[in-house]
């Protein structure tokens, strides 16, 4: 009996193990089961945090080497334009200015972590626009007829009848593009030519769906009712739209040169004026009072453009004069060496016809270190006046010729006169306006600057709190700023130039302004590849734009860098 019972205890035990005791015995081998349902995944992990701090400073263009970058203008759309402004030659490879647009991005986008885009340093690279995102498209270069449209070239200086060229530009400076559309894919390109005579060009565009960008109509506009212009240089778009130009006219405070036949070599000289007097088709030498001034383009979308000289600014080597969210508030600046920087309020908003001139006067933090000294200011009122009357006092000079000239002398406003009016209140404020950095000077105001390069503004960020900071380039601190006498005595470390931030109060005013960027420490031997200035650094500030996010486009003007760079300054940086 036990053993029968071992029997059935093994024969159930085989029914249970099935096809692996069957296998184990040479049987033929059973079914497979069935897989059980796969488990659910597990969730997917969450992306590392990038620890890299948003630069502070980036390299994001450059230009062929020799050129300036100027006219940097941000649309609404936040689409970039730029010059290459005079572009000299690299192994004997000539190219004329450039004026472009960066396509196939917003700029908006850019990561404030972007990489550098690496200095040039192949041949190749040295005489490209390079950009760190998307394409320069050349829209036009100096000389081009642009579908014979501008029988002299794009940029040539011509008669006021267009008849007869008297000379060719290769300096675009600013620009400003007017929308004509509600999505600003059409609209006119103003560029203003920096020579003498000056002149602007205003070329009709079109964005395709490439996201390039077609030419339409191109014309010069034409100055003169206005007696035309001299140095249009840096510049701005009015908040109703109006392309304002900068008549950088370093002669202001010489005045007794203009009818000097042996001033050669002033900025204009006596053959810049003769030129402007063929120009003109005049039998008499041009006025010098009636150049030196911010000009308003009005009508900027008709067959006709309106120019209005706005001599209530004062006459100075103007730099981008910038209109404050109230319509009333325009802060401009005055180029080259022993300068002053001024606020001009309109009487009424929207119009700069009439108004009072005011000039800063500047305290110093107690430092010398232009990376770290800040400055207050007060401003002082130069005068009130109109268009109308100023221009009556200019008419007063007219006539003036070069067999009016004695050395040691002057044919115009004497420094005796300007002396009384500020010191005794004698005469009237025609030296305010005539004579502005003169009258400064005689009322006690800073004239200090070095190569003050206009003032910039994110209109929207000042107008709704968000950015209320408006930026200056200052090109070199030099001359008058590194000596020891004066508001500004600075050291001579930022040889390389700076760029000021001052804040905006909620009435529009700026009492202070301070350094944010400076240039590296300057060497005359050069690098290996002869960058004098840290090729890491700014050289030479000039054009700026500031972004809605508030960081700011700096452009170079500087012979410093082998190739000008364009960067960007994030005030959020590390």
């Amino acid at each position: 009996m036990l053993n029968i019972k071992k029997r059935k205890i093994a024969a159930v035990i085989a029914m249970i193990l099935g096809s692996s005791m069957l296998t184990a015995c040479g049987g033929d081998d059973g079914v497979n089961g069935t897989n059980g349902a796969s488990g659910v995944d597990g969730t997917n992990g969450t992306n590392g945090e990038n620890l890299k701090p948003a630069a502070k400073l980036t390299r994001v263009a450059t230009v062929p080497v020799g050129a300036e970058i100027t006219g940097m203008f941000l649309t609404d759309n936040d689409e970039l334009f730029f010059n290459v402004q005079h572009p000299s030659d690299l192994s004997g490879n000539e190219t004329p200015a450039q004026v472009g647009v960066v396509t196939g991005f917003d700029w908006s986008t850019l990561d404030p972590k972007t990489e550098d885009l690496p200095a040039p340093s192949t041949d190749a690279e040295k005489l490209a626009v390079r950009v760190v995102a998307g394409n320069y498209q050349v829209l036009g270069q100096a000389g081009d007829t642009l579908n014979n449209q501008l029988p002299h070239g794009l940029g040539s200086i011509s008669t006021a009848d267009q008849t007869t060229k008297i000379k060719q530009s290769q300096d675009p400076d600013f620009n400003a593009f007017v929308p004509t559309s509600a999505n600003g894919d059409t609209g006119f390109l103003f560029t203003a030519w920096e020579d003498r005579p000056g002149a602007m060009s205003r070329i009709e565009l079109t964005k395709e769906d490439s996201g390039s960008w077609t030419i339409g109509d191109a014309i010069n506009v034409d100055f003169s009712a206005v007696l035309g212009t001299i140095i249009n240089c840096f510049g701005t778009l009015s908040p109703w739209n109006t392309p304002l130009t900068s008549e950088e006219n370093y002669e202001a405070e010489n005045t007794a040169q203009w009818n000097n036949t042996a001033y050669l070599d002033g900025y204009p000289s006596y053959p810049d004026v003769k030129n402007l007097q063929t120009y003109l088709a005049s039998s008499t030498l041009p006025n010098p009072y009636d150049y030196g001034y911010i000009v308003e383009v009005t009508n900027p979308t008709s067959t006709s453009p309106t120019p209005v000289k706005h001599f209530t600014l004062g006459r100075v080597a103007h730099e981008n004069s910038v209109v404050m969210p109230d319509w009333k508030t325009v802060y401009t600046t005055d180029d080259g060496s022993n300068k002053a920087f001024y606020k001009f309020v309109a009487t009424n908003a929207g119009d700069l016809s009439a108004g009072t001139l005011y000039a800063a006067k500047l305290t110093q933090d107690a430092t010398s270190d232009p990376a770290k000294a800040g400055f207050n200011i007060q401003w002082i009122e130069l005068g009130s006046s109109n268009n109308t009357q100023i221009k009556t006092w200019i008419n007063s000079y007219n006539g003036i010729t070069e067999t009016d000239y004695i050395e040691g002398e002057t044919s115009y406003i004497t420094q005796t006169e300007i002396d009384d009016w500020a010191t005794n209140g004698t005469g009237d404020d025609r030296y305010a306006f005539l004579e502005t950095l003169r009258a400064a000077k005689a009322k006690g105001a800073t004239t200090e600057f070095r190569k003050m390069e206009g003032v910039v503004i994110n209109y929207d960020g000042v107008a709704s709190g968000a950015v209320p900071f408006m930026y200056v380039a200052m090109s070199s601190v030099g001359k008058g700023m590194v000596d020891s006498e004066g508001d500004i005595q600075l050291d001579s470390s930022a040889y390389c130039g700076a760029v000021y931030r001052f804040g905006v109060q909620t009435d529009f005013n700026v009492n202070r302004m301070e350094p944010v960027v400076v240039g590296g420490a300057y060497n005359a031997d050069g690098d290996e590849n002869g960058n004098k200035c840290d090729v890491n650094a700014i050289s030479n500030p000039d054009n700026l734009a500031v972004m809605d996010d508030g960081r700011v486009l700096i452009g170079e003007d500087t012979s410093k860098h082998i190739n000008n760079t364009m960067w960007i300054y994030n005030p959020k940086g590390e």
